[in-house]
């Protein structure tokens, strides 16, 4: 699987998808910031039309565009992640409970929590999310959260997330592709 990060390549939907093997699952994401609201619109779509397999959209989505994107990933039958990002901090297990609700609400075939790991307690509380139905992806940033992209997969996870290299992370504690291969093997063989 293959997430790409328009907001991060700043290459276009056509360019990138026609170097993509079919067989290839690809997730497509642009984070506010870098194109104005309705270009990042356009190029969510353009991806979804190109046969993206998911598009990654915030829980902060504007109704009208979240309206917009998940018509056209129902129409491209691209399934959709609803994602809540907190860089700063996780907060209680109450009220990641509800964020998780909310990304559903949202439309969310899959809710993806990731939010900042500061403390032990931070990872109890992302780590309980697993014991509520639906599908999910639940991951600590930072240090201290690495351990939760590591089980991930282990505790019912649809995915995690890994970088190419480990210079090329995306969030803060994101584990390379070969650092999670070689934690695996180790897990997997003892």
């Amino acid at each position: 699987m293959l997430e790409l990060r328009l907001d991060l390549i700043r290459e276009s939907p056509e360019k990138l998808f026609s170097g993509i093997p079919k067989n290839v699952e690809t997730i497509v994401t642009c984070r506010a910031g870098v194109y104005k609201n309705q270009e990042r619109i356009e190029l969510l779509q353009a991806a979804m039309k190109l046969g993206a397999t998911y598009v990654d959209l915030e829980l902060e989505t504007p109704p009208g565009e979240m309206e917009g994107l998940t018509s056209t990933a129902a129409k491209e039958r691209t399934r959709i992640i609803v994602s809540y990002h907190n860089f700063k901090r996780t907060a209680d297990r109450e009220d990641l409970e509800s964020l998780m609700i909310a990304c559903y609400e949202k439309g969310g075939e899959i809710a993806k929590i990731a939010t900042k790991v500061n403390a032990p307690e931070d990872i109890r509380n992302l780590l309980s999310l697993y014991d509520f139905p639906g599908k999910k992806v639940i991951l600590g940033m930072g240090p201290l959260g690495r351990i939760t992209r590591v089980v991930a997969p282990y505790l019912g996870a649809e995915f995690t997330f890994a970088s190419t290299t480990e210079a090329g992370e995306t969030a803060p504690g994101q584990l390379s592709v070969k650092q999670l291969k070689d934690l695996y093997k180790v897990i997997d063989n003892s």
